[in-house]
């Protein structure tokens, strides 16, 4: 290539150059810690979710075991149609966002204590849309209750992770063969089976 072609197009990929830096740049000043996608990290925020609502005790293992967050991978990208994910990935993001303006630190590196009141405060958000709604009188009320739908979005996501943490520890192997009982090959029918108290029950 001559000198004069060489600067010539030099001269056209230096500025492109330069806006692309500085958009790479901007991306990197972001605090926004919304994110959706089945990544590592978050996956391992689900398994930290899912230990939370099932936790391991000194008979059974707990939903990190049953490797919970890879099971929430699949349920949810393969069996949840467009609204349920973007409920599911919106109460992910609350999480987040709750854990770092409360305690200033992500999920994972909460004490089990914190996890829970973070957790249960998705249950108690509802309850201030409410207390809005008795307030108000005509348009105020009509406010008050658009709010309230608005707030149950964090009470139908609870709802949401926790069905899918207690199916999927209870139909994966650690769940069914070391919580519950199990038998791999049952034989005949038993229409009655002895119990005695603490028994666990049997898997399904």
């Amino acid at each position: 290539m001559k000198r004069r072609r060489f600067l010539s197009s030099m001269a056209v990929m230096l500025p492109m150059a330069v806006v692309s830096t500085e958009m790479f740049l901007s991306s990197c000043n972001t605090t926004d810690t919304k994110e959706e996608g089945f990544t590592e990290a978050n996956i391992q925020l689900l398994d930290e979710i899912g230990e939370t609502i099932i936790p391991a005790t000194a008979t059974s293992p707990g939903a990190k075991a049953a490797r919970i967050g890879q099971f929430m991978k699949v349920y949810v990208t393969d069996c949840y149609d467009a609204d349920q994910q973007k409920t599911f990935w919106a109460g992910i993001n609350n999480i987040k966002n709750k854990s770092i303006e409360k305690y200033n630190r992500p999920f994972p590196k909460l004490t089990i204590s914190q996890k829970k009141e973070i957790l249960n405060s998705l249950l108690k958000e509802p309850a201030k849309a409410i207390a809005k709604v008795k307030k108000g009188t005509g348009d105020a009320i009509q406010t008050g209750k658009e709010a309230q739908n608005k707030e149950e979005k964090p009470r139908e996501f609870f709802s949401m992770i926790q069905n899918l943490t207690v199916f999927g520890y209870f139909t994966s192997q650690p769940g069914a063969t070391k919580a519950v009982r199990y038998i791999q090959t049952p034989g005949s029918y038993k229409g009655e089976v002895s119990y005695k108290k603490g028994d666990k029950a049997w898997a399904t």
